[in-house]
């Protein structure tokens, strides 16, 4: 079988969930903190949002098959959780959709990043491979992305162009979407295992019996 979708509401729904709540604490707390002077953070134009969300979607998609060949099929929870991180990192820009004033891209930020890793570790400790795909659908969105970014906000909000690192990202967005689709084919090998070896014991039990 080519195509897996074994768990998937299970591998997907939660760690979804995270990404989202995280992303919308971090950028209220980002609001909170920065100074005035750099809140000026405003919503694209309308008629280029939808070919940026089909962008990201592209760009979550193609990791997810990446993903796929080290996982050896493919894979719908991997497809899902990476079109979701990759396109849902731009729901900071929702204040911006209120009318409220912010600092551009607050969420596009490698704090949001590290924070992320510490919570799914915890959240999502049962699926690593979450941890690497986390890092795979940042370093592609930023990739894919154009704009100045505070990356280092909230000690510094700074803004600064990623256009010349835009290969260096694409390239590790590459080799993380790899490695986690590695990883969770290694779990499921060794979940594989302990079932098969807990249906030799069963049958052994059973065979005793008679």
């Amino acid at each position: 079988m080519i195509f897996s979708r074994e768990n998937w509401l299970s591998e997907t729904i939660p760690p979804i969930f995270t990404y989202i709540a995280l992303d919308l604490i971090l950028t209220a707390m980002f609001i909170a903190i920065s100074p005035a002077s750099v809140s000026i953070g405003t919503l694209r134009p309308a008629s280029t949002i939808p070919p940026k969300i089909l962008e990201l979607v592209l760009i979550g998609l193609a990791l997810g098959l990446v993903s796929s060949l080290t996982f050896r099929k493919i894979d719908l929870s991997l497809i899902t959780v990476f079109v979701a991180f990759v396109a849902l990192l731009d729901i900071d820009h929702l204040p911006a959709m209120l009318g409220y004033s912010e600092p551009i891209r607050p969420a596009h930020s490698i704090m949001f990043l590290v924070i992320l890793m510490l919570i799914l570790a915890f959240t999502a400790r049962k699926q690593p491979e979450v941890e690497l795909i986390a890092v795979a659908a940042f370093l592609g969105h930023m990739a894919g992305d154009t704009g100045e970014f505070a990356v280092f906000a909230p000690f510094s909000f700074s803004y600064s162009g990623l256009d010349p690192y835009r290969i260096p990202l694409a390239a590790g967005a590459i080799i993380f979407a790899l490695l986690a689709g590695y990883v969770k084919y290694r779990r499921y090998k060794v979940k594989s295992k302990v079932a098969q070896k807990g249906l030799i014991v069963n049958e052994t039990q059973e065979q005793g019996k008679i």
